[in-house]
């Protein structure tokens, strides 16, 4: 049904004309690039933490109740972990960012009845992707066809264990 819908043929594929004018109509298969965060807003994020929020409010009480030194220690403690907190996501994004940079994402597509290596950016709709053991998914696919499928969710799901399809 999805083939026939986006007139591809799962044995050979688009041709490649026909992959060229899609990429000209939809464009690359590229996330859009929005301006990014603020650092000072990244780092007011790490406080809507619902456990670092009790924190804060434990200060309040224990400053109300005229504990200072108890205040003072919760607020110290809680600042100390927001940063460490907003510098391991920052790093984190920084490294995925060089890391994408430095390998961009490929596939294997059919285009014109054979198997042709593809930068995962100039997909199109209608490509037929051929994925193997250990291939990461390159974009929004449909399933043609699988034999024992496991997929690793960790990303999504946090689960370690690859899931049976």
């Amino acid at each position: 049904h999805c083939l026939h819908m986006l007139r591809s043929d799962a044995s050979a594929g688009l041709s490649t004309a026909e992959a060229s004018l899609r990429r000209q109509y939809h464009g690359y298969n590229e996330f859009e690039v929005t301006e990014q965060e603020s650092i000072w807003k990244k780092y007011t994020e790490q406080f809507k933490n619902p456990l670092i929020l009790l924190l804060l409010a434990s200060a309040v009480v224990s400053l109300l109740m005229r504990q200072f030194d108890d205040a003072i220690s919760i607020t110290v403690a809680v600042v100390i972990v927001v940063t460490v907190g907003f510098v391991q996501e920052y790093r984190s994004e920084k490294t995925l960012e060089q890391l994408n940079k430095l390998v961009p994402p490929a596939c294997h597509v059919l285009r014109d009845g054979k198997e042709h290596p593809l930068l995962a950016r100039e997909l199109v709709p209608g490509d037929v992707v051929l994925l193997n053991t250990g291939d990461r998914v390159p974009a929004d696919v449909r399933l043609l066809e699988a034999f024992s499928l496991q997929i690793d969710e960790s990303s999504l799901t946090g689960e370690t264990e690859p899931k049976h399809k």
